[in-house]
């Protein structure tokens, strides 16, 4: 069997002579050959195709998941923005008052007379005491949360010290009240002084306990301190007598009353209107007998009648 093979110009040709059953084998060898190679072709373009369409669904869910996240983290920054200005708010807030207590701190302490250091709002509350060892000392971070706790620790602090000094003021406002000071009617004069005198009924020399302020009938009758009635009716010589107690050992009369404005039990502040002038029991006429007691002995009154009421 012969096989002529032409060139592309067809200029030279070649001749292959061989037996049919050669030229069969190397036919079924070269189509085996062509077979190969294009099998490994196909698969390769299909691998790299396969991968490539790997890649890019790989990419597009890797990217949703990035967009997801990113979702998250901006709804989890807003969250937390608004935590933080509300946290920071609330800081102004403790701020701001712990401001106006130490402002009114200070205007307390102006008022008791109290500049001596007893009281000083502009430093934080002296602290001692031994070495302990802390539950967080291992951990040193402060934190927005740590600072409010601690602000609100220093206004805790300060409520505390102007409640001692609301307390120290009261206590003097009620000894400053209670001190016997002051004349026992708002309009009148003095009519008779404490001591040795003539008496108006006798013309005999006798011992005056109280002074006497003549006025018009009806005016008021005060009381020169806090205190409490421990006396409001007639009694013999007196008329219509109001006594008040002062504490401290001191007790007040007002005698010849008109009417009296208070009963026993009642408590009655500095200036309190307790009676009307009038001429009840051993009187000449209208006037308060004003009388002082310290210890259940009487006191000379002129020395309580223009003593300053601090």
């Amino acid at each position: 069997m012969k096989i002529i093979i032409v060139g592309k110009d067809h200029a030279q040709s070649r001749t292959y002579s061989d037996s049919g059953a050669n030229l069969l084998a190397m036919l079924g060898a070269l189509l085996l050959t062509f077979m190969a190679i294009g099998g490994g072709f196909t698969y390769l373009f299909l691998s790299l195709s396969h991968e490539q369409v790997l890649t890019q669904e790989g990419v597009k869910n890797w990217q949703q998941v990035i967009d997801s996240q990113q979702q998250d983290l901006e709804l989890v920054r807003q969250g937390t923005q608004h935590q933080v200005d509300a946290v920071m708010l609330r800081l102004a807030e403790l701020q701001g008052r712990m401001t106006r207590l130490d402002a009114l701190g200070e205007r307390l302490t102006v008022k008791a007379d109290l500049n001596d250091g007893e009281f000083d709002f502009s430093e934080a509350p002296a602290q001692g005491g031994p070495h302990e060892a802390s539950v967080v000392e291992a951990d040193h971070r402060v934190t927005l949360l740590d600072a409010i706790e601690a602000l609100a620790d220093q206004i805790e602090d300060r409520e505390q010290q102007l409640d001692m000094l609301d307390a120290l003021i009261a206590n003097r406002t009620i000894h400053d009240d209670s001190l016997v000071a002051g004349l026992p009617v708002k309009k009148g004069w003095l009519s008779s002084r404490y001591g040795r005198r003539t008496d108006p009924f006798t013309g005999k020399p006798s011992w005056h306990k109280g002074v006497d302020f003549a006025g018009k009938r009806g005016s008021e009758v005060v009381s020169v301190a806090a205190g409490v009635v421990v006396s409001s009716g007639t009694r013999h010589g007196y008329g219509l007598l109001v006594e008040v107690n002062h504490g401290n050992g001191f007790l007040t009369r007002y005698a010849h009353n008109e009417a009296s404005e208070v009963k026993v039990g009642d408590i009655v502040s500095r200036g309190q209107v307790i009676a009307r002038m009038g001429s009840s029991g051993r009187s000449t006429g209208p006037h308060v007998h004003f009388e002082v007691l310290k210890d259940g002995r009487h006191q000379d009154p002129a020395r309580y009648l223009y003593r300053k009421a601090e």
